[in-house]
């Protein structure tokens, strides 16, 4: 099962979380605290205070920029036929 070591009020863990949606995969979050200094099990387990973290399936670690995070699931999973009614309907909530 794909981890997401984030926190619910930082719009990077969003972004990935939705991306995973709109790829249709399935995944555990993982809170992680508010503050970076009492991150210590993230720190432990990816070498970073940063979130979002990403734990795939086979173990592989992706961390650091959103973008990169968000650019490896595109490359890694191919995008499912209903993936853009997910960014539809985000975009219709959003307005």
């Amino acid at each position: 099962m794909i981890e997401v070591f984030q926190a619910e009020w930082c719009p990077y863990s969003s972004m990935v979380r939705e991306r995973l949606n709109e790829l249709d995969l399935p995944f555990i979050c993982r809170p992680v605290a508010a503050d970076r200094e009492n991150r210590h099990e993230l720190r432990d387990l990816a070498g970073t205070e940063s979130i979002p973290v990403v734990r795939l399936d086979d173990g592989t670690l992706l961390a650091g920029d959103t973008k990169e995070i968000l650019a490896e699931l595109d490359q890694r999973f191919p995008e499912p036929p209903g993936a853009e009614a997910h960014r539809r309907q985000l975009a219709a909530h959003q307005r």
